[in-house]
């Protein structure tokens, strides 16, 4: 059975066929049920989402300090607007703090009245308040072909004891049956009815779709709300949410989405503000409402506008700080499209980088260049030559392109300073012999080049936003912090920076909580590692024993910015971090008493099934003996890879890469404590909506507490 749902009837109990009539209307009316979010200690954000109306302004909300609706404290008449998909969002205001409040929505009048479910919502509590707050922190639910049993869980085991959910982003996943992680089944899955304002990505024969329009991204709320379980995650407990990229699009910076590599641009802002305004309008924030507390969604707060970073302050003991990854973010420091030949940091810059002595010992370990411009102005023949190879390079990486623009594409990228490792690479696949012999690459300058990264197709996340050499993707994010100003890697943008600066030093309460969509937790397999590579199975590819960023996307694409953080939080006594998107559990230790907390995901595919999806599509990877077994053990071999404290100062203190889940904070005076509940993730496929007692055997839980400055397991 499903834990039990009651429906409130605004009319005489003893007219039982008002009751019935009623209740299967609310239904119809209201098919999203009800949400509240945002508390702060005098008000709270409503929500519901009405299915056409035929008398718009026909609607009231009211509060009660009972389910009953015995005590009703406010009501607000409300107008349900087409222009915002007939959502309506109110904020409630003159609460009283840390106050349990229920509420309900109420169409029409008389005997053709119908009403919402009733909800449950909190209140926070007044700043002077020295009360302990606990609550849940949750993120990344894909819809398709999985099922919420994650949120069962939390409904079965935390229904009266949590003030609020916390949501780290990925609210929906933007595609409706992305084959690389989205399975649907006959009863979990969607199609866009806008099929024409969606993006066609895959197989052009069998493709599958990106929201576009803004039809395209409110079906995908309208979809997601669907999920009874959903549902009553909403109606019990108020929520305060962030995004991250899948609100939008995956890998997104900024208005740039990542689906073609760089085969095309793929800066969109109408995409962009489409994505953004049906956020607003469906998932319970203040962001999106006027001075009055109604919806006003314009111009003024979409791309580039948007502000969506903002915290609240639970009492005396609690700030939740939320700040925003993707909005005002760069590029990543290695573009899908970067021309693997580029050297990225020449002689110059690496001598001034690592000082004389220290480049003059290694520097025999970098790519060797030759200035193209040069070469190719006393060898024509040769620069046409390369062209020409690397054009046939680019038409097999876009077979869009005809030789022209390929021929146009490959010159450009044949200019300035090119790695001669790729030139006699280039040649080779053309039969060529190679041009450069050791004999003239001895004499040749060095540097780094984007192959000397990991970057070796033209097109490709491969070295770029994931699968990357960590030591001179590292070297190179230096350079760019260094060169730029630190401009390359600020991903929060000047004047959230500052924000965030101000608020964590100025917090007045025990526990100041960053919620980061993404983690700062490096993630690094360190095949030079004794321990590791003494595990290695014989024939492992020599050119693979050595360090491996597994994303690029996340803090490690920003390394010396991910220091300006922990920096930050190390001047700020009582600091933690809860974080998302990896879909995966990690708790770790960043040195200076600072721990970062990341559960495992609601639903989504996990780390390890994804990077095992993309091992086995590999037609090199696949190959390696003894693979399978590495990628079963991923969480010990990141846990071992951060043991090197000249690698990272980070210790991975506990990983679990192929599980399901969500966790529980408390903060109070002494001590902030978390549990972290796990389920393995082949249960995500098999729906125990009617059997939610099963769960309790599938889930394990793990307690941590930190308190005076140090992480200890057990609670």
């Amino acid at each position: 059975m499903m834990l039990k749902r009651v429906n409130w009837i605004a009319c005489p109990l003893v007219v039982l066929g008002c009751l019935l009539v009623a209740a299967a209307a609310s239904a119809n009316m209201f098919p999203q049920s009800v949400a509240s979010g945002d508390p702060h200690p005098d008000s709270v954000v409503l929500w519901t989402h009405l299915d056409n109306p035929a008398t718009p302004d026909a609607l009231r909300v009211e509060v009660a300090t009972d389910y009953g609706f015995q005590n009703i404290v406010a009501s607000r008449d409300l107008v349900a607007m087409e222009e915002y998909d007939w959502v309506v969002k109110v904020r409630i205001d003159g609460l009283q703090p840390y106050t349990t409040y229920y509420y309900r929505f109420v169409y029409g009048t008389g005997a053709a009245m119908e009403m919402s479910r009733v909800g449950r919502t909190k209140t926070a509590p007044s700043p002077d308040m020295d009360v302990p707050v606990r609550f849940a922190v949750v993120y990344c639910q894909d819809y398709i072909g999985r099922y919420y049993n994650t949120y069962l869980k939390l409904l079965r085991d935390h229904d009266q004891d949590i003030d609020f959910v916390a949501f780290l982003g990925d609210y929906v996943y933007e595609t409706t049956g992305d084959p690389e992680f989205q399975t649907p089944d006959p009863s979990r899955r969607m199609e866009f009815d806008d099929v024409e304002g969606a993006i066609a990505l895959g197989d052009p024969a069998n493709p599958y779709y990106a929201a576009a329009s803004l039809s395209n991204y409110r079906q995908l709320y309208r979809t997601y709300r669907s999920d009874e379980v959903l549902q009553q995650v909403h109606e019990r407990w108020p929520m305060i949410a962030i995004w991250d990229d899948h609100e939008y699009s995956d890998d997104a910076w900024g208005a740039t989405a990542t689906y073609f590599n760089g085969r095309a641009n793929e800066y969109n802002e109408v995409r962009k503000r489409n994505a953004e305004q049906a956020f607003f309008e469906w998932v319970p924030t203040e962001i999106g409402l006027g001075n009055d507390g109604a919806l006003d969604i314009n111009a003024s707060i979409l791309y580039p506008n948007t502000r969506i970073y903002r915290d609240f302050l639970f009492g005396r003991n609690l700030h939740v700080v939320l700040p925003d990854y993707r909005t005002y973010r760069p590029d990543h420091l290695v573009p899908e499209d970067a021309f693997p030949g580029t050297i990225a940091v020449d002689e110059a810059a690496m001598t001034e980088l690592l000082t004389e002595p220290v480049w003059q010992a290694v520097r025999g370990s970098f790519d060797p260049y030759v200035d193209m411009d040069v070469l190719g102005a006393a060898f024509p023949i040769f620069k046409q030559t390369a062209s020409l190879i690397a054009a046939q390079a680019y038409m097999m990486e876009d077979p869009t392109l005809d030789i022209s623009s390929a021929v146009g594409i490959a010159e450009e990228a044949l200019t300035g300073n090119i790695s001669t490792t790729y030139l006699n690479g280039l040649f080779n696949a053309a039969g060529i012999p190679p041009i450069f012999t050791p004999a003239i690459t001895a004499a040749l300058p060095r540097g780094i080049s984007y192959l000397y990264v990991g970057k070796q197709s033209l097109y490709s996340s491969a070295g770029s936003r994931y699968q990357y050499l960590w030591d001179t993707f590292n070297l190179l994010a230096a350079y760019r912090y260094l060169s730029t100003g630190g401009a390359a890697q600020e991903a929060y943008g000047g004047a959230q920076t500052a924000w965030l600066q101000g608020t964590m030093l100025q917090s007045p309460a025990t526990w100041k909580v960053l919620v980061s969509s993404v983690m700062l937790t490096p993630l690094l397999v360190d095949f030079t590692n004794p321990l590791i590579a003494a595990q290695l199975p014989p024939g492992f590819p020599d050119m693979l024993r050595t360090r491996l960023g597994i994303t690029a996307d996340q803090w490690d694409g920003f390394p010396q910015k991910k220091l300006e953080i922990l920096g930050l939080l190390g001047v700020v006594p009582n600091s933690v971090v809860l974080s998302g998107d990896i879909h995966a559990t990690f708790v770790t230790d960043h040195t200076n008493g600072i721990y970062e907390f990341t559960s495992s995901a609601i639903s989504s595919a996990t780390i390890g099934d994804e990077v095992a999806r993309r091992i086995a599509s590999d037609p090199i990877l696949s190959r390696i003996p003894g693979i399978d077994q590495l990628v079963e053990n991923l969480a010990a071999l990141l846990q071992v890879s951060t043991l090197n404290d000249q690698v990272t100062p980070s210790d991975i203190v506990y990983a679990n890469t192929y599980a399901h889940g969500f966790s529980v904070v408390e903060a109070d005076p002494e001590a902030f404590r978390i549990t972290l509940y796990e389920i393995p993730s082949s249960e995500i496929f098999t729906s125990y909506y009617d059997n939610p007692e099963a769960l309790d055997t599938l889930f394990q839980t793990l307690n941590f507490r930190v308190q005076d400055g140090q992480l200890i397991p057990g609670g």
